[in-house]
C-alpha cells in the first residue's frame, strides 16, 4: 500500500509516518513547506514528502496525480484552538478538506481515507452526561470547532454520495514528545527544562481546575492505523481514554520530575474563555471494532515530553 499523510511534518503527523515506516509501508508525505521538517528527519529517505499547499487545489491535485495512494490520512491543518479566529482556519480546514477530496474523486483514486477531526466538534457538554460517545450531538463553542464539524459534514457527503470512502476519527487531546509548546503539557515541560537551565523559577500556567481527556499521540496515531485496517466508510470513531485528569494533576506530576524547585504562577492570559470544565469520550466503539485501548501511561507520556524537550533546547 502507498499511504499519504497530510500535514506530515506535524506532531501527529509524524508519528504516524514512524509507525507506518516501522510497519515497513511505504509512506509519503504532504507539507506545506519542506524546510520545517525536524519531526521527521530521522526518517531520511524512508519516506517522500511533496511540497504543496492544501488550499490550492492544484498542487494537491499534482501530488495526489504523482503518488496514487491507496490510502489517504488528513490532518493538516490549523491546530492551536486560541489562535484560530480568522477566515485562514476556515480555509484549511473546509477548503483543504474539499481540495484534498475532490482531487481524489476526480482522479478516480482508489483510496480509503482517514478524515481527522476533534473532541472540538461536541463543545459544551453537561455535567453528569457522563462520557460522550459519537451519537452526541456536535454543537461546537469555537471557532475551531465549527471548521472542523463543517469540514466532518463536508467529508461524509463524499461517502453518503458513494464518491470516495471516508472513515472519520474525532480525538480528544492528545500528548507526547513533539508537540508544540502552544499547547498546556508541552508548555508547562518547555517551562520546566528551561527553569532547569537556569531561568528564573517560575512557571506560569492557566486554568489548573480543567479537566480533560487525554492520550499519548504515540496510542492516538496506532487507532488511526487501526480503523483504517478495519473500519468501514462512514463510520466515525472517537479516539481517546475515556477518563479525565486534572491540568493541576498533570503539572504536579511535571514538577516531581523536575530537576530544581519550581514556583507556580496563574496567569489570566493562560485562560481559554468558553470551554468546557470536563470532557471526556467514550472509546468502546472504537474498542469493539478494533481492539485498541491506550497502552502508554499518562506518567510515560509526561515524562517523555520533559525528555522530548531536554534534548531539544540542550
Amino acid at each position: 500500500m502507498i499511504h499519504l499523510i497530510t500535514g506530515i511534518h506535524g506532531f501527529a503527523g509524524s508519528h504516524l509516518a514512524d509507525l507506518l515506516v516501522k510497519k515497513g509501508e511505504q509512506v509519503c508525505g504532504l507539507a506545506h513547506s519542506l524546510d520545517n521538517d525536524q519531526n521527521i528527519a530521522h526518517l531520511g529517505n524512508k519516506i517522500k514528502v511533496y511540497k504543496a499547499d492544501i488550499c490550492d487545489r492544484l498542487q494537491v491535485e499534482q501530488v495526489l496525480d504523482s503518488v496514487r495512494p491507496t490510502a489517504i490520512y488528513h490532518l493538516a491543518g490549523m491546530s492551536y484552538v486560541p489562535a484560530t479566529v480568522d477566515s485562514a482556519m476556515f480555509d484549511s480546514h473546509f477548503r483543504g478538506t474539499l481540495n484534498l477530496l475532490e482531487s481524489a474523486k476526480e482522479l478516480k483514486l482508489k483510496a480509503k481515507t482517514l478524515w481527522v477531526g476533534s473532541s472540538e466538534e461536541y463543545g459544551l457538554i453537561k455535567q453528569g452526561n457522563g462520557l460522550v460517545d459519537e451519537c452526541h450531538p456536535l454543537s461546537p463553542l469555537s471557532l475551531y470547532g465549527v471548521s472542523k464539524s463543517s469540514a466532518e459534514m463536508l467529508a461524509n457527503s463524499y461517502h453518503e454520495r458513494g464518491d470516495l470512502e471516508v472513515i472519520r476519527v474525532r480525538p480528544f487531546n492528545h500528548i507526547g514528545p513533539r508537540q508544540k509548546s502552544r499547547f498546556v503539557v508541552s508548555s508547562f515541560a518547555r517551562q520546566i527544562v528551561e527553569i532547569e537551565a537556569g531561568k528564573e523559577p517560575i512557571l506560569k500556567v492557566g486554568n489548573l481546575n480543567s479537566e480533560r481527556d487525554f492520550t499519548d499521540a504515540r496510542d492516538t496515531v496506532r487507532a488511526y492505523l487501526s480503523v483504517m485496517n478495519v473500519g468501514q466508510s462512514g463510520d466515525v470513531f472517537n479516539v481517546c481514554s475515556g477518563k479525565t485528569k486534572k491540568i493541576s494533576s498533570l503539572l504536579g506530576n511535571l514538577i516531581e520530575q523536575a530537576q530544581v524547585e519550581i514556583k507556580v504562577e496563574s496567569e489570566e492570559e493562560h485562560f481559554r474563555p468558553n470551554i468546557p470544565v470536563s470532557l471526556a469520550g467514550d472509546f468502546t466503539k472504537l474498542q469493539a471494532a478494533t481492539g485498541w485501548r491506550p497502552e502508554i501511561s499518562l506518567e510515560a507520556s509526561l515524562g517523555d515530553t520533559l525528555t522530548y524537550w531536554r534534548e531539544k533546547l540542550s
